[in-house]
């Protein structure tokens, strides 16, 4: 049961991998390990496991730091001998998702294609168990999943615009620009005084979408964003080969062992802002909420836009991203790693691991907490 519920964590991971043609993900091959003795005696596994071990060290960003990458490679002659005895891909996978286990990004991890199905399966298991049998709007308990990406509804008696905002990507039938703009369209028609948006079924996609969403919000050229770090490394390189050039660059600057501050993005001249929603607004965050969720909820509360309610976060404010995907060439498992460290815009914060909700709501009663809310921020 313990692994079930550690894949279901993959699961967000993994449809960013699904989502792309698995055939075009670059499979680690140009390793100086390969030439080495242990790598050419050791069985298909401990091969893939010098490989990934290399590419940790060399491309995710908490290890730009030596001792850290000493640490890791110290733990390498206990992953060997396990390697020695592992018979199947998915029990390799859950080893290398144990080396990780300290990492503490959920961005970077290793699965198969039979975990995947193994984790959706028992997602859906769950959400029949609870009583989730159909993912279309539910107009009777609002706050159950929608079966579209983005989906709102006007309530006039307690002047309430409720926004299930399910993932950060585009309906092509309905793109989330028109969108936006009809829905306040609607609500300034209707003179409604609480916009809630809810995220708690979202786990992610392109900080893009919030952008538009926050741009209704709050003054855009106030806004404080994330600072990004970036770390130069061959299997970048591999997805953006310019990026060859900037690293010879860096290091030929002298900076060794140091992550590349990328420059904030400008905004241009002529931008024009929507018209700002002047209501409250309420943001509800959930177990599930990840990833580019986690970042409108982290702007949100450092930028003092609006009120949190739900559950305390599994996302960290600071975080790893920027997924660079791979595929292990001789046991045919598939992962990806981070290769930028994003620091909040509150940086005195920076440390936390997690995101206290402003006011704790229990998010299993569906009815209940949509009852609360209307209690609290409705119109009286």
């Amino acid at each position: 049961m313990k692994k079930i519920v550690v894949l279901i964590l993959l699961i967000a991971g993994w449809q960013t991998i699904q989502a792309q043609n698995v055939s075009q993900f670059k499979t680690l091959k140009d390793s100086a390990y390969q030439t080495t003795a242990d790598y050419q005696a050791g069985n298909k596994y401990q091969k893939d496991a010098i490989l990934f071990m290399d590419m940790v060290a060399d491309t995710h960003p908490y290890y730009i730091k030596a001792e850290r990458r000493a640490e890791w490679f110290a733990k390498k002659p206990a992953l060997m001998e396990k390697c020695k005895t592992i018979e199947t891909a998915e029990d390799f996978a859950d080893a290398l998702n144990e080396m990780l286990g300290k990492l503490k990004d959920k961005h970077t991890s290793i699965t198969t294609k039979k975990q995947y199905q193994e984790a959706l399966i028992a997602e859906r298991k769950k959400l029949k168990e609870s009583g989730i049998t159909s993912f279309a709007p539910d107009r009777e308990h609002i706050m159950r999943p929608h079966a579209t990406v983005y989906d709102y509804q006007i309530f006039p008696e307690p002047s309430i615009c409720y926004l299930q905002f399910n993932k950060c990507t585009e309906n092509q039938a309905d793109p989330f620009a028109t969108f936006l703009d009809r829905m306040f369209a609607e609500m300034k028609e209707g003179n409604i005084n609480t916009l809630v948006v809810d995220v708690q079924y979202n786990n992610g996609g392109s900080d893009r979408y919030w952008n538009m969403l926050i741009e209704h919000l709050y003054p855009i050229r106030k806004i404080k964003p994330f600072t990004a770090y970036l770390r130069f490394s061959d299997f970048m390189t591999a997805y953006y080969p310019n990026v060859e050039a900037m690293k010879k660059n860096w290091e030929r600057e002298g900076h060794k062992d140091e992550l590349f501050q990328q420059p904030a993005g400008n905004i241009p001249a002529d931008y024009e802002q929507p018209k700002l929603y002047e209501g409250q607004v309420v943001f509800v965050m959930g177990t599930k909420t990840f990833s580019s969720a986690g970042n409108l909820i982290t702007i949100a509360r450092d930028n003092h836009i609006g009120t949190i309610i739900g559950t305390t976060s599994t996302f960290g404010p600071s975080h790893y991203g920027n997924v660079l995907p791979f595929r292990l060439p001789n046991t045919d498992v598939y992962g990806s790693i981070s290769s930028q460290f994003f620091v909040r815009p509150d940086e005195s914060k920076s440390d936390e691991l997690f995101m206290q909700p402003d006011i704790e709501v229990n998010l299993d009663d569906k009815d209940a907490a949509w009852q609360f809310i209307v209690e609290k921020y409705g119109k009286k």
